[in-house]
């Protein structure tokens, strides 16, 4: 929608503006046609009734209705009904209508239906004389104001909506995905870590007693943990392909059953056209009365051809792709607006140029669909001028008229399209929320979990190389394998969850020198830096886990060198262990740590020089 700003969204401020623009033009067309009737005071009871329907199309007037809704609709049932008493058949036909979008607007569904279900069989009541002509009107002026009324408030609703809720829609996909993931995970690895802490547990109370049960208890211990280790990696993963690409459920929500618009497409479509056709049958209605032979047949025919070309314009224009031989169409939409009203002097037929005039909102760009609207508007009035009795009056309802419902139409033909992509963009807001969680789990998962997995893993092949040759030691290591296995399972949780706790490079190096050294590796550390900032620390922790956990899983160590220092307002990390296997020594996780420190503004490389020396180097500036 170019014509209306300039990346083709509506803002909130603009849409309510559409709301009440309508209200402020249909205004003084009917306070014109009160005239007639009812006279000044008459003017000033049509001018009454627009008070509170304008007060709920701007944003303060809401919260007025929030805590006085009942109240205010008993005032304008008053409002809407004490001229029927006063001024009887003579009173303005249609305007029950603000009372009906007002219903529809405030009280739920389907209660508000049933309402303004009432409120149109009255009008019929109470302009029953025997005309069906004036029963026509009597029922479709409310729909036409009524739907116009309700269409183009929900559209600034809708409007309102797209820009506000979108942290709340991510938050609800980000939390069912967390739900999901956890799930999983403790099903993937939780309850491995239980039955290992099981076997662990066993395996120390049968150490002196039993040291063959011992040792199975913690082979299987081992077996469980490497499996869970290798189900880590993948696990998240599958969660993807099992469940795939979040779906939409009925028409109006999005991803996984979040509620989308407030107005569903399935009823924006339906407001428009019940409005294009109540419209299109009041002029009819107005041609069949005032025109006979050749002029009603040819003013009947202009009315369904621009009814249907409306149609066509609305229906065939999304996402700013304009219908095919729109010029032709819109060419032909506004000449059957007016001109037969020169040929035949039939001036009903100027209630369809409203249609052209949201044509052109519709299909031309920019200031030209804007000065093409107010063109058509005035050459409506000016026609009516010239063709009726009554002047000025007939004037300003003609283009005042026009230009309202030229708003109705481009209003509601927006609030369909509007509908449709806010649903779809809802439900790609939700999905790409739900895939980059999937994405931030599995890279923790996988980043976090690992060395604690690998580290339990180690510790039993230890206690049962150690078991009936230095028991003391086999009990001490297996109460370390019990709090790595505690730790683990905890992390397990964090994972899923927002407020996890800063990983501290120290405690990763405590970590990191033990499970080295339960694999038989010797460690050597180089750490004369001060204290690294928070941000810097957590990430080189990832960095040291991971890396530590390459060693493990892809090399055959026998040596790990972990030193750390600061150049130039620059932290270095630098892991080289000899015994890397090449086809195997980045790991799978280095594309996660990379990401990681490049959030910093940092670098990482990791390099193999053929001969099983592996290096993997960190750069993070501390200027963050």
């Amino acid at each position: 929608m170019g014509d209306v700003s300039r990346q083709g969204e509506l803002t909130p401020t603009v849409a309510w503006l559409f709301a009440a623009a309508f209200l402020c033009l249909v205004l003084p067309a009917r306070a014109a046609v009160a005239v007639y009737g009812a006279g000044p005071v008459g003017v000033v009871a049509a001018m009454t009734l627009f008070v509170l329907p304008l007060s709920y199309t701007v944003p303060p007037g809401r919260a007025l209705w929030a805590r006085r809704r009942n109240p205010l609709l008993v005032v304008q049932a008053v409002l809407t009904y004490v001229p029927f008493v006063v001024f009887g058949q003579d009173w303005v036909v249609g305007l029950s209508g603000l009372l009906g979008g007002l219903l529809l607007l405030t009280v739920g569904a389907p209660a508000s239906w049933v309402l303004f279900g009432a409120v149109l069989l009255l009008e019929g009541i109470l302009r029953a004389d025997g005309s069906w002509s004036l029963t026509i009107w009597a029922l479709t002026a409310p729909v036409n104001m009524a739907l116009a009324l309700f269409g183009l408030v929900r559209l600034a609703d809708l409007v309102h909506d797209m820009h506000t809720t979108q942290a709340e829609l991510v938050a609800m996909a980000v939390a069912r995905q967390r739900l999901r993931a956890a799930g999983l995970l403790r099903e993937v690895i939780g309850v491995r870590l239980e039955a290992v802490t099981v076997h662990a547990k066993a395996a120390l109370a049968l150490i002196t007693d039993s040291p063959g049960q011992a040792r199975d208890r913690l082979i299987e211990a081992a077996g469980i943990t490497r499996q869970a280790l290798d189900r880590v990696r993948v696990a998240v993963a599958r969660d993807d392909r099992a469940h795939g690409p979040p779906k939409a459920g009925r028409e109006g929500d999005t991803a996984d059953g979040i509620q989308g618009g407030v107005v569903a497409p399935r009823v924006a479509r339906m407001v428009l056209v019940v409005v294009l056709c109540a419209f299109s049958a009041q002029t009819l209605v107005n041609v069949w009365e005032t025109a006979a032979g050749v002029s009603a047949e040819v003013g009947a025919c202009a009315v369904v051809a621009v009814g249907a070309l409306q149609l066509r314009h609305t229906r065939d224009r999304r996402d700013g792709v304009r219908p095919q031989g729109w010029i032709w169409t819109f060419t032909a939409q506004t000449l059957l607006s007016v001109a037969p009203v020169w040929v035949f002097d039939e001036v009903n037929l100027l209630g369809m140029a409203g249609f052209a005039a949201g044509s052109a909102l519709l299909l031309l760009p920019g200031r030209w669909a804007w000065a093409a609207f107010g063109a058509i508007s005035l050459v409506a009035g000016a026609t009516m001028a010239a063709y009726s009795t009554y002047g000025l009056y007939d004037a300003v309802y003609a283009a005042t008229g026009t230009a309202a419902y030229g708003l109705v139409v481009y209003g509601l033909s927006r609030l369909t399209d509007l509908a449709l992509r806010v649903e779809a963009a809802h439900r790609e807001l939700a999905t790409s929320a739900m895939v980059r969680e999937r994405t931030r789990v599995a890279r923790d998962t996988h980043d976090l979990l690992g060395l604690g997995l690998s580290a339990v893993a180690l510790k039993c092949d230890l206690v049962v190389r150690l078991i009936d040759r230095d028991d003391a030691r086999a009990r001490n290591e297996l109460g370390q394998l019990l709090r790595i296995a505690a730790e683990a399972r905890e992390e397990v949780l964090s994972v899923t969850e927002d407020a996890r706790g800063q990983l501290s490079f120290l405690h990763e190096l405590a970590t990191a020198r033990d499970a080295l050294g339960a694999a038989g590796v010797e460690v050597r550390t180089d750490l004369p830096m001060a204290p690294i900032p928070p941000p810097i620390d957590e990430v080189l922790a990832t960095v040291l886990r991971e890396g530590i956990t390459n060693v493990l899983r892809h090399a055959a160590a026998e040596w790990c060198v972990i030193r750390l220092s600061a150049v130039d307002e620059t932290v270095l990390l630098r892991i080289t262990n000899d015994g890397a296997r090449p086809a195997e020594a980045a790991g799978t996780g280095l594309d996660n740590l990379r990401a990681r420190v490049g959030d910093l503004g940092g670098r990482l490389t990791a390099a193999d020089d053929g001969a099983g020396r592996f290096d993997l180097a960190v750069e993070i500036p501390l200027a963050l």
